[in-house]
């Protein structure tokens, strides 16, 4: 089973942007469909029966969004991705229960110390950087979990926080919260076969795109397909960050020295 999982919308059932007559269809748009992450026995990005039981807008048990957004908003996290994190803090990261217990505390100091004018609070802001800069989060999704990706070495612990309820105190993902142990050699090559698949499938969605005829809606026949050759060509060059060697460097001596000024 694959890491990465999609199924795109046909063309024919994809709203255009816009109101009526002044409609327009383009690549992004043809990315849209349903999306979720089996790690492990976990499905990310998945809805609980009770929250699709009381109707969650969607026809999908998993989420329905344009899948570049996905793309973007993961491959922009690559270059921290790369960058291996020290034993100790991995040994803090690759435990949700440790990295959120940290996260929490870290991030409790700074507010407190944001009323403290003789504190730069930006610099202990280096402390939680190395977090979210490898964190995937959903900010389009109502509770969306956040998945941060840490590398150590030859392994990659994929860790997840996905533990929103409801308004009425109802699980919105099955997933909850957890963890998960991979090589990250394993990992890249998921991001690269979830690539030629993704690619593949918007192959058949531009070409039926090119076919069709839209009426009023406008589309642009010969940018969509320059698009659809510069989004591939971009997410190649994507994957060339993950494996090759590490082009950012974290200060992590500082950073472990700001830890200690906080908490001694």
């Amino acid at each position: 089973m694959a890491f990465i999982n999609f199924k795109l919308r046909h063309p024919d059932n994809i709203i255009p942007w816009g109101d009526q007559p002044d409609t327009i269809m383009d690549w992004t748009a043809l990315t849209d469909g349903e999306y979720w992450l089996d790690v492990n026995k976990t499905t990310l990005y998945e809805y609980t029966n009770e929250v699709l039981a009381g109707g969650n807008g969607n026809d999908s048990t998993y989420v329905e969004y344009q899948l570049v957004r996905l793309i973007e908003d993961w491959t922009g996290l690559f270059e921290s991705i790369a960058e291996s994190v020290p034993d100790a803090f991995y040994a803090i990261s690759k435990d949700n229960s440790y990295l959120y217990r940290f996260y929490t505390a870290v991030t409790k100091w700074i507010d407190n110390a944001a009323e403290d004018a003789s504190i730069d609070v930006d610099t202990y802001e280096k402390t939680i950087e190395w977090i979210y800069s490898r964190t995937l989060n959903a900010m389009h999704l109502t509770g969306g979990p956040g998945i941060s990706f840490f590398r150590n070495g030859n392994n990659i612990s994929i860790v997840w926080k996905a533990d929103h309820l409801t308004e009425n105190n109802i699980p919105v993902w099955t997933a909850q919260n957890g963890a998960v142990e991979m090589e990250y050699k394993a990992f890249v090559n998921e991001m690269e076969d979830f690539g030629h698949r993704f690619f593949d499938a918007m192959d058949t969605q531009v070409g039926i795109a090119v076919e069709k005829d839209w009426g009023t809606t406008r589309l642009n026949k010969e940018q969509l397909v320059q698009e659809h050759q510069e989004r591939r060509a971009e997410f190649q060059k994507s994957l060339v960050v993950l494996k090759g060697e590490p082009t950012k460097h974290t200060d992590w001596d500082l950073i472990n020295s700001l830890i200690t000024k906080m908490f001694s």
